[in-house]
């Protein structure tokens, strides 16, 4: 049987229901209600043996916190603030495991983020200038950054992966020579999963098998890159995108799938019978925007189909674009590992426009 808890913050939320500026009395009110609640919190929590009765408890209260920060008059005293702050701050450290991390955050939280972000844009665009790293791996950065510098809401779990990005790069621009592999080693110890990312990856990939000339040294690069990236240090309990595959997932799965075509191109397979019939799949996205879209969805695991280069190959074989009556398997496949950011906009719009009409 359950302890009975109550709600702590009825009457603080009476308090500062009006909305109008406090007089100093309630103000003074205002405070010990808040040491109350402090205290309340913490022995109510500690007396709940099961763990989803403190997670609900907790996290009712971190969202009442939440609510009347946000609704606190922009003149409001100053120490009511930085009380209302510590206790919810102190919410946070104490009950971590129970915060949820797709609540949005206070406020104030974001806009302290929001000046970071454009602070350390700023950093990039001054100590970059001349330095040895690539405008693909700045942009990949720079895109999280320029993000929530002026993103509307902001959840826990993105504020936590900004902060702990935001720190790891501080510290590497101190460094007096700063090299593309320092910023490199990012992407994967934090697992900035983006589209971006996984782009820039490939794309260096791509340009490193290019400059080589036969089959074997091609085959061993791409072995040794899987064996570094299989071996390269990732953060615990980290993502960039929480909902996809990691980053080191999507590149393993990108060299596998470059290590099959090369075995296959050795070892030509019999000839499969095409699709019966001339039926095709006739669609108005561009052959960019079908790419966009399947990765989004196996992304997502809508699909489930283990074998993108099959798919693909399926795909390039029984689908008509509006500007392409035949579309090429290198070609799809090209864009499907290597997608713009005007690609991955156009392709947003229609999803939305999908969206709407379904309402």
């Amino acid at each position: 049987m359950h302890r009975q808890v109550t709600y702590e913050l009825l009457s603080l939320e009476a308090l500062l229901a009006t909305g109008k500026k406090l007089d100093r009395a309630q103000q003074t009110k205002v405070k010990s209600e808040l040491i109350r609640i402090r205290q309340a919190l913490l022995s109510n929590a500690l007396l709940l043996t099961d763990h989803q009765h403190v997670q609900r408890y907790i996290q009712g209260h971190h969202y009442g916190l939440v609510q009347l920060l946000d609704k606190l008059r922009p003149d409001a005293n100053a120490d009511l603030l930085s009380i209302l702050l510590d206790l919810l701050r102190e919410m946070e450290k104490t009950f971590a495991p129970h915060i949820d991390p797709d609540a949005n955050v206070p406020i104030v939280y974001r806009k302290h983020l929001a000046e970071e972000c454009n602070k350390i844009v700023a950093a990039f665009n001054k100590l970059l200038k001349d330095a040895p790293v690539s405008e693909r791996l700045q942009l990949v950065f720079i895109r999280i950054f320029k993000r929530f510098s002026t993103a509307t809401t902001v959840t826990y779990h993105q504020h936590r992966y900004v902060t702990m990005l935001k720190e790891e790069i501080t510290h590497r621009l101190k460094k007096p020579t700063l090299t593309e592999e320092d910023l490199r080693q990012l992407l994967l110890w934090l697992d900035c999963n983006s589209l971006t990312a996984f782009g820039y990856y490939t794309h260096q990939i791509t340009e490193q098998l290019h400059a080589l000339e036969t089959k074997n040294e091609k085959h061993e690069r791409l072995m040794m890159l899987r064996r570094e990236i299989t071996q390269a240090p990732v953060k615990p309990d980290l993502h960039y995108h929480p909902k996809i595959p990691s980053l080191r997932t999507q590149l393993l799965t990108f060299l596998s799938e470059e290590l099959k075509i090369m075995e296959s191109v050795a070892s030509p397979p019999p000839a499969k019978a095409s699709p019966s019939g001339d039926f095709r799949l006739r669609t108005e996205l561009s052959v960019s925007q079908l790419a966009c879209l399947l990765k989004t969805l196996l992304d997502n695991r809508i699909i489930t189909n283990p074998n993108v280069s099959e798919l693909l190959r399926f795909l390039a074989q029984t689908t008509v674009t509006k500007r392409a009556e035949a579309i090429s398997f290198d070609s799809l496949r090209a864009k499907y590992y290597n997608i713009e950011s005007g690609t991955r906009e156009t392709t947003r719009q229609v999803l939305q426009a999908l969206a709407k009409s379904l309402s």
